[in-house]
């Protein structure tokens, strides 16, 4: 697909180089060897990296191709105009078309944007509020429905030696045997204030976990979710979000959690934590197996999630769908939504550059409908 090709291009994808994936993809790589699992450092767009390990939190040398660094300015240079802390308030309609944004800056200021198009890109948790605050767009009554998240959760193998955990890149390399069942293995750098806060141990227990960090590596594990979520408005129009996990996806969890410790334990952990309730911490296969027989709840996982989408999603049946495919709604002409929620299922993998694919597309389409 051109528009994939050209996002990765502009991007400057390339794969992880193997200094910055250090200990984690050295021993995953052990691991997968041993069992036979495929797995390779992970794409990323970040050129100029050089290992810092704070990506999460913001690049501090702007080596990562982020919004501020890739859009912002190419934005700025095709005449746009930037409002900074200026907060959308209300799509401005007139005869049922949207005609633009009313916003207010943070002095007060009201600001009226008129506009041939309007584009709605808050993402999948903020998008649906604008339109649900306004009542548009909502004939289907889909809006905010259909919400996924990719459930996911963090492991920790414990290894008798120094590793250099907290020196190399977050999601810098991969275990790719197991996509096409829909569970998506990632991992590297967790911050040692961030792993010391995600443990649930306490006293002693808790002080030999903080004790053995700098002998650690993490890993992670995200679902292809079959789950369905939805966001609310909730009080001062924050979103409110409701999820459940169902059946499959916590026998994909549960799976993945059995996968993960065996491929640690392959490459010579000495234990592995969990975030799992009734088993912190795995010693041994013996151990694997009581948790393989162990029936969990979904609760029993403390669990985190990444890459909402869907909440306003695309098709071509109005009834069942928000926008059409050229992301224009349904029910208001010059109204598009450009974001993750008009991806219309879960993608099982990160979505930042189906979402960017997705927004070059619509952004043509819509050009050579203004011009035209």
């Amino acid at each position: 697909m051109p528009f994939v090709e050209r996002t990765l291009e502009y991007l400057e994808v390339a794969p992880s180089e193997e200094r910055y994936v250090g200990d984690v993809g050295r021993l995953i790589a052990k691991g997968c060897d041993a069992l036979g699992f495929a797995h390779g450092p992970l794409p990323r767009n970040a050129p100029g990296c050089d290992g810092q390990a704070r990506c999460a939190f913001g690049c501090p040398t702007d080596a990562k191709r982020s919004t501020n660094v890739a859009h912002i300015p190419a934005a700025l240079k095709a005449n746009a105009f930037l409002f900074t802390s200026t907060e959308a308030e209300r799509v401005l309609t007139e005869r049922g078309r949207a005609v633009g944004v009313v916003a207010r800056a943070a002095g007060g200021a009201r600001i009226t944007v008129r506009a041939r198009a309007t584009i709605l890109a808050c993402g999948s948790l903020l998008t649906p509020l604008v339109l649900l605050r306004q009542r548009l767009a909502n004939t289907s009554l889909q809006v905010g429905k259909n919400l996924t998240i990719h459930p996911a959760f963090g492991m920790a193998g414990e290894f008798d030696f120094l590793t250099d955990h907290f020196r190399t890149v977050p999601q810098g390399y991969g275990i790719h045997e197991f996509w096409p069942e829909g569970m998506l293995f990632e991992g590297g750098t967790t911050p040692p204030d961030l792993l010391a806060a995600s443990t649930h141990e306490v006293g002693h227990t808790f002080m030999a976990f903080a004790e053995a960090m700098d002998r650690l590596i993490t890993f992670g594990m995200a679902v292809k979710d079959t789950s369905r979520g939805q966001v609310w408005r909730g009080i001062a129009g924050r979103p409110l979000i409701s999820y459940s996990v169902n059946e499959t996806d916590l026998a994909r969890l549960k799976k993945g959690t059995e996968i993960l410790a065996r491929v640690l334990f392959a490459a010579g952990a000495l234990r592995v934590h969990l975030p799992v309730r009734g088993f912190p911490i795995l010693d041994s296969e013996q151990d694997l197996e009581r948790f393989r027989q162990a029936s969990l709840l979904p609760r029993d996982y403390d669990l985190t999630a990444f890459h909402p989408l869907g909440t306003t999603r695309m098709g071509v049946d109005s009834r069942i769908s928000v926008v059409g495919p050229d992301h224009q709604t349904h029910d208001v002409p010059g109204l598009y939504v450009m974001d993750g929620g008009a991806v219309p299922s879960s993608l099982g993998v990160n979505p930042q550059v189906t979402i960017m694919a997705m927004a070059t597309r619509a952004a043509e389409l819509l050009a050579d409908r203004l011009s035209g």
